[in-house]
């Protein structure tokens, strides 16, 4: 990594430990059944694994060919910009990662980075409108949704925001950059990759809920989570959505006819639950991003011991 994106790293981490101590989210439930609590981490888990494939696979619609390694370490390194005030630090720190790693436009790679993220914002919208549906909230949010799921169509299926974006840069920044946009077919061709992240998140949701009350619980209180993370998302002044997703979750809780003082406790588990995935795509992110450094490394000597031949194809 360059310097600039140590700091990153080093700065977002000061950031969630100072979001995190502010909140007081440093408090464990009860556990009922810890077999089904650990089965939502292995949801979880899956969940971020799958969210570095969708850029992946955002990232080859666009016409950029890159491996899935440097998608899981740029996703895990910078999973914890979210916690930065700005709420882009994240979106741009993916984006940049894959930028250095293989010499390509940071710009091109932001604009695509913040595409796959309104792709999340719109999904995420969908299940949860989905799950209002089924408890009988729309009259509640259902019109907050639905502006929000208009605004964020236009924005991903419209040229007139990529248009108005590339006027802008070259009004400030004196520069003709073409921005990428996917067709309605490709754009629809990815969103399953967005999907499948977002249900294995909202599995392990319910598990988690499941493991922290004693009685059965409907299956509708899954989609509670990715409308909270969405809504988490979009909330500009609060970092990482720290206390507007665990608003959202007890909110929706009590739509399902859950007690409030247990959906107080499952709201302030799913963060403590989300922030084990974030560690773990972390960790998992800088292992990857050390192989690849070393077998850059390797590829590096070989070139300097000897000059490349015909035979080996170089």
């Amino acid at each position: 990594m360059r310097l600039w994106y140590k700091y990153f790293v080093y700065l977002s981490l000061i950031f969630l430990t100072i979001a995190l101590y502010n909140a007081n989210y440093f408090k464990v439930p009860k556990i009922f059944s810890w077999p089904i609590l650990i089965a939502s981490f292995l949801f979880l888990f899956a969940g971020f694994i799958c969210s570095s494939i969708s850029w992946k696979q955002i990232l080859k619609k666009s016409h950029y060919s890159v491996r899935l390694k440097e998608c899981i370490a740029g996703t895990g390194l910078s999973i914890f910009g979210k916690y930065i005030p700005g709420k882009i630090w994240m979106v741009m720190g993916r984006a940049s990662y894959i930028a250095e790693k293989n010499k390509l436009p940071f710009g091109t790679l932001s604009a695509i980075s913040l595409n796959a993220q309104f792709i999340t914002l719109w999904i995420g919208l969908i299940f949860g409108l989905i799950g209002l549906f089924m408890l009988g909230g729309l009259h509640l949010w259902g019109w907050l949704i639905l502006c929000l799921l208009l605004g964020l169509t236009t924005v991903i299926f419209s040229n007139i925001v990529n248009n108005w974006a590339e006027r802008l840069i070259r009004i400030l920044l004196r520069k003709v950059i073409k921005l990428p946009k996917l067709t309605v077919k490709s754009t629809l061709s990815v969103m399953p990759w967005f999907a499948v992240y977002w249900l294995f998140w909202s599995i392990g949701f319910y598990m988690l809920a499941a493991s922290l009350i004693p009685a059965k619980i409907s299956w509708s209180i899954a989609l509670g989570f990715p409308l909270a993370g969405a809504l988490g998302i979009m909330v500009f002044i609060s970092p990482g959505g720290l206390g507007t997703r665990e608003g959202v979750i007890i909110g929706y809780l009590l739509l399902a006819d859950i007690p409030a003082i247990e959906a107080t406790n499952i709201a302030v588990a799913a963060r403590l639950w989300f922030l084990v995935g974030e560690v773990f795509i972390f960790i998992v992110g800088w292992i990857v991003h050390k192989r690849l450094n070393k077998q850059n490394k390797g590829i590096s000597f070989s070139f300097n011991a000897r000059s490349p031949s015909k035979k080996d194809g170089r």
